[in-house]
């Protein structure tokens, strides 16, 4: 009998079984690849709901090996799999990673950075923000599952060539060596050889954008978990990091004369409103003929008004300006602050207020553990906190209950408060996507704009100031007005931080709307105040609390070591740091580089625990 036909033709199928499975191995690796090169072609682009691929694949093309080298960590698992379960691997590893890949991308468009793993600690955020989250989603994203629906309509057809797949344990710890050893190659010429290696200098990368432009959004996660493990033990602080820290505030103190505005308002109680997604660029503006903040101009008669406030949150979003206006430092670089140290000490405003007889209470109408901002104020030092849970949910707008009915709840909250006392609200109604329902809009918009994320952004906004009209008008039949100032900042951004791109798609533009300047506003008004005053300054949300304190009649030695902001209406300087590191305004490259300092320092005091011992109750 002639067997050498029949081993021809075994031989024949098993060549093109392998030519197959590892035609696969080696499309997949590459998609991966190619949908780290579309990450960047939307991160990159100015509107980042809109693909620029050539951007995305100029940038990533220098750091192709990276990427490969972290994808082939995770897709060398395949040969320790046999027969079919190579191929569900391969679809699977692929899932897996493009879900990463969205995930970030997503959350980019909402934060413009990547998350961290401590987001995953979060879950209580998703309370009813469903639309929030879709309103982050282009159908152009539909491109990075293209292969997979391709892959899964064949996975019939191509599974029996799978039928004679065997483990290859050589092959897994080939493909793990060579790709651990190419990420390892240059820290290990640098800090072991004492060599200079080209690429040393991208593993010294804080930023997480430059870590995912450089090692992909998959090389970001496994260096962000390694990091996440390492804050998750004590820091603790060398004797050079003080000395660096002691050093920092010191740079920031300013040897300058009170003037006329400290203690004007000395004894006065404070009401202080955090207003959700609040811009200064629509007050005092009119949209076809109408004003969007009617109330809140009224109010500046009699205010001291700051509009060049820039937004400084960071991934902690609106719990990251709680922060810092009550403690005056800046959040976390990577996750929410009030997540991973809700109890971190601060000579934080409720804490300095009640030092001088004060009463504090943080209301919320959000459930306590949404951003953790309940354990987190509580660790700032408020002596009273409210949330969702003592309110009449009688109007739900929205994420939850609307602004017109938790404001006017809070006026009996707020005349059971022992005198003087301080009270820190925040709103919620004008949260983004910005879809107020049609029965509360009550602005007459053209079709197109009110359709628009700007218009409805207008609209959100014109509906929260007519609650703040008829709050204030509450308050002050109560006689609250009397003897309070009331504060109105604005938490972050709102249009221009999440749907600039959506206002650029509009055939009639001003432009009033069309510039990004990060601008929130800090007003503080007094109904007895005979005039009212604007300051054009550059500042940050680090700055109200020095501000408050001294025109409460705080002197600067209470605060000045522990605050990282400036005394708005006392300062010879004229500039705020972003989020991103950028500084705007008038600087020196020296007060530049002391500005995006203190974000790192930020990082060591919170984490450090830094002023537990400097201050205590």
């Amino acid at each position: 009998m002639n067997f050498k036909p029949q081993i021809n033709t075994r031989l024949n199928t098993i060549d093109k079984n392998l030519v197959i499975r590892g035609s696969l191995f080696v499309l997949t690796f590459l998609s991966i690849i190619f949908k780290c090169a579309l990450y960047l072609g939307f991160t990159l682009n100015e509107n980042v709901y809109k693909l620029n691929f050539s951007i995305g694949y100029d940038k990533a093309s220098y750091f192709f090996k990276y990427y490969g080298a972290f994808i082939l960590c995770f897709m060398c698992l395949y040969f320790l799999f046999k027969n079919k379960g190579k191929l569900r691997y391969l679809i699977g590893v692929n899932i897996f990673t493009t879900g990463l890949i969205l995930n970030d991308l997503w959350y980019f468009r909402g934060f413009r950075t990547v998350p961290s793993l401590t987001i995953v600690k979060q879950t209580a955020n998703l309370d009813n923000l469903s639309d929030s989250i879709f309103s982050m989603v282009s159908i152009v994203d539909v491109i990075f599952i293209i292969d997979i629906l391709i892959f899964l309509v064949l996975y019939f057809k191509i599974r029996n060539f799978y039928t004679e797949g065997k483990r290859k344990p050589l092959f897994f710890l080939l493909a793990l060596i060579i790709g651990v050893g190419y990420i390892a190659y240059p820290p290990f010429v640098t800090n072991v050889l004492k060599k200079d290696h080209p690429k040393s200098y991208i593993y010294g990368m804080y930023d997480p954008n430059d870590t995912v432009t450089y090692f992909s959004p998959i090389g970001y996660h496994v260096f962000n978990a390694y990091q996440v493990y390492k804050d998750s033990k004590p820091y603790e602080l060398t004797g050079a990091e003080e000395k660096e820290i002691t050093e920092w505030f010191d740079f920031k103190k300013e040897n300058l004369p009170d003037n006329e505005y400290k203690g004007m308002f000395k004894d006065k109680n404070v009401i202080l409103i955090q207003w959700e997604s609040l811009e200064s660029f629509v007050i005092n503006q009119k949209v076809n003929g109408q004003e969007i903040t009617p109330n809140l101009n009224k109010l500046l008669s009699k205010s001291l008004y700051f509009p060049h406030v820039k937004e400084q949150v960071n991934e902690g979003t609106s719990s990251d300006s709680d922060l810092m206006i009550n403690t005056s430092i800046f959040p976390l670089r990577q996750g929410s602050t009030f997540f991973s140290h809700p109890d971190t000490t601060y000579n934080s405003l409720p804490k300095q207020l009640e030092s001088k007889g004060y009463s504090t209470i943080g209301i919320h109408p959000d459930k306590g553990p949404f951003w953790n901002w309940m354990e987190g104020l509580k660790g700032i030092g408020f002596q009273n906190l409210v949330d969702y849970y003592s309110f009449n949910s009688d109007e739900i707008i929205g994420l939850g209950i609307s602004d017109d009915s938790y404001l006017q709840q809070i006026v009996p909250m707020l005349k059971d408060q022992k005198d003087p006392f301080y009270s820190f609200m925040v709103t919620l109604t004008s949260h983004g996507p910005f879809d107020l329902p049609k029965e509360y809009r009550e602005l007459d918009l053209p079709k197109e704009l009110d359709e628009n994320h700007l218009g409805g952004y207008f609209q959100s906004l014109h509906y929260t100031d007519k609650a703040l009209g008829k709050f204030m008008d509450s308050l002050d039949e109560e006689g609250l007005l009397d003897n309070s100032v009331v504060v109105i900042e604005g938490d972050h951004t709102g249009v221009h931080k999440y749907y600039n791109d959506k206002i650029q798609n509009l055939s009639t533009q001003e432009d009033w709307w069309t510039e990004v300047t990060w601008d929130v506003p800090f007003i503080v008004y007094d109904k007895n105040a005979q005039s009212s005053k604007q300051f054009d300054i550059t500042g940050g949300q680090t700055d109200i609390m020095p501000t408050l304190l001294y025109l409460l009649g705080f002197d600067r030695s209470e605060f000045e070591d522990t605050t990282m902001g400036k005394v708005l209406v006392n300062t010879n300087k004229d500039y705020a740091v972003l989020t991103n590191r950028t500084v705007v305004g008038n600087a020196t490259e020296e007060e530049k580089e002391h500005a995006i300092k203190g974000l790192d320092l930020a990082d060591k005091i919170i984490k450090s625990n830094y002023f537990k011992n400097y201050y205590k109750k």
